[in-house]
C-alpha cells in the first residue's frame, strides 16, 4: 500500500470504490474458492482428506502432486501428497459465508495481497455448518483462499489473442477488504480471538 492510499480515510476510500464500481468493467466479483488440504502422504489418509473436502463443497476433489524430491520426508516427485477443489460462481459465494463463520467473519489484514487474493485457516473441519463429525475420518484442518477479480481477466488465460492484464485492473488490497466487508460483513483485524462456545 503507498503513502498515498495510507493517508486516505476508510470513508473516502469507499466513495472512490462505490464511484469505481459503476463502471460495470470496474466491479468486483468473487471468481472462485480453493480449499486445500496437505496431508503428506498418500494411501487412505489422503482418501480421508479427499471426502472431507467433498463433503464441505459438494464438488470432486482432486490430487495434488509433489514437485520436487525431499529425501528427509520420503518424498518423490510426483506423489499425491494433498488434496484440492476450487468452487465458482454462486457456490462459492454460499461456500464462503459457510466458512467465515468459524472464523467469526474476521479475516487478518495480512493475509490480503495486491491482486485480489486473500485466504484463512481452519482448524477443525468439524466446526463449519452443516457438517458432522465422523469418527472413521477424524478432525481435518484446511486452507481457504480466494479471489475477487474484475470482468475481463480471461485475457490473461485465454488459448487465443492472449495478453497481458495492466495492472490498474487488478483487485487491490484495499478495495478486496472494501468488498469483503461489504457483501459478506467481513472485520479485517490484526489478530484474532476466537471464542469457542
Amino acid at each position: 500500500m503507498s503513502s498515498k492510499t495510507r493517508k486516505k480515510t476508510q470513508e473516502v476510500l469507499s466513495k472512490e470504490f462505490e464511484e469505481k464500481w459503476k463502471n460495470p468493467m470496474k466491479k468486483p466479483y468473487l471468481e472462485k474458492i480453493v480449499l486445500n488440504i496437505g496431508v503428506g502422504v498418500g494411501g487412505e489418509e489422503l482418501e480421508k482428506a479427499i471426502n472431507v473436502l467433498e463433503t464441505i463443497s459438494g464438488q470432486k476433489a482432486v490430487k495434488t502432486l509433489s514437485k520436487t524430491n525431499v529425501k528427509e520426508f520420503n518424498l518423490r516427485k510426483g506423489r499425491p501428497i494433498g488434496t484440492k477443489v476450487t468452487i465458482r460462481g454462486s457456490k462459492s459465494e454460499k461456500l464462503l459465508k459457510r466458512l467465515l463463520i468459524v472464523n467469526n467473519n474476521k479475516i487478518l489484514r495480512r493475509s490480503f495481497d495486491d491482486y485480489g487474493n486473500f485466504g484463512f485457516g481452519i482448524t477443525e473441519h468439524i466446526s463449519i455448518p452443516g457438517i458432522e463429525y465422523d469418527n472413521t475420518i477424524g478432525i481435518w484442518g484446511l486452507d481457504c483462499v480466494g479471489r475477487v477479480v474484475r470482468p475481463g481477466m480471461r485475457v490473461r488465460v485465454r488459448r487465443k489473442a492472449r495478453t497481458k492484464v495492466p495492472n490498474h485492473h487488478y483487485v487491490s488490497r484495499d478495495e478486496t477488504q472494501y468488498f469483503l466487508k461489504k457483501n459478506f460483513g467481513v472485520e479485517i483485524v490484526k489478530k484474532l480471538d476466537l471464542e469457542f462456545i
